[in-house]
C-alpha cells in the first residue's frame, strides 16, 4: 500500500534537474559577467588610443601648417660649438613655434634642453619656455602651442642645458642661440 503523503520519485529528478539547471545558469551568467567586463576594458582602451591618436594628429597638423605657412618666420639656430648640429625654428604669429633638431647629443646626465625667449626690452630677463631631450638618434621636434611672449616683442630664442625640471633662469650659457628678424 503507498503512503499519500510520499513525494514521487519523478518529482525528485525534476527538483534535481531545477537545481542544475539553476547552477549552469549562475556558472554561465558569471562567465558572461567576467567577458563582458573584459570587453569593456578593452573598448575603454582601445577608446583611450584613439584620443592619444587624435591629440597626436591635431598637434602634427598644427606643426604641418606652422612649418608650411608663407606667414610664419624661419629662425636658424646657431652655435658655436663645432661639431653642434644648426637647429631650426619656425614660428607663427597665432599657431606657435616648432624647433626642430636631428643629430642632437642627449645632454647630460639628469638634464635637458630648454627653449627661452629673450625679450628686446633691454634688461629684461629671458623667458622660459618648452624642454626638450632628443631621442636615441638624437632627433626631437618641439611645438611651443602658446609662447609666453608675442614674436614682435622677441629679439632671439636660445636653447640652454638646464636641471631635468627646467629652470626659471638660464643656469648655463646658451648652447644654440636664433635672432628674430
Amino acid at each position: 500500500m503507498k503512503s499519500s503523503s510520499a513525494i514521487p520519485f519523478w518529482t525528485w529528478g525534476v527538483a534535481a534537474a531545477l537545481l542544475l539547471f539553476a547552477l549552469y545558469t549562475s556558472w554561465e551568467t558569471a562567465r558572461v559577467e567576467k567577458t563582458i567586463e573584459a570587453t569593456s576594458a578593452r573598448a575603454a582602451a582601445e577608446i583611450a588610443r584613439q584620443h592619444a591618436l587624435q591629440e597626436k594628429l591635431a598637434i602634427a597638423r598644427r606643426e604641418a601648417i606652422i612649418l608650411t605657412d608663407p606667414e610664419s618666420v624661419r629662425i636658424l639656430m646657431a652655435t658655436g660649438s663645432k661639431g653642434m648640429p644648426k637647429l631650426e625654428a619656425v614660428w607663427h604669429a597665432k599657431l606657435g613655434i616648432v624647433l626642430a633638431g636631428q643629430n642632437v647629443p642627449m645632454p647630460s646626465g639628469n638634464r635637458t634642453l630648454q627653449l627661452w625667449l629673450i625679450p628686446k626690452t633691454p634688461g629684461a630677463k629671458p623667458m622660459p619656455s618648452m624642454m626638450v631631450r632628443p631621442d636615441a638618434a638624437g632627433k626631437f621636434v618641439l611645438l611651443v602651442a602658446n609662447p609666453p611672449n608675442a614674436m614682435g616683442a622677441t629679439k632671439a630664442l636660445a636653447i640652454t642645458e638646464e636641471p631635468a625640471s627646467g629652470s626659471q633662469a638660464p643656469t648655463s650659457k646658451p648652447i644654440w642661440v636664433g635672432t628674430i628678424g
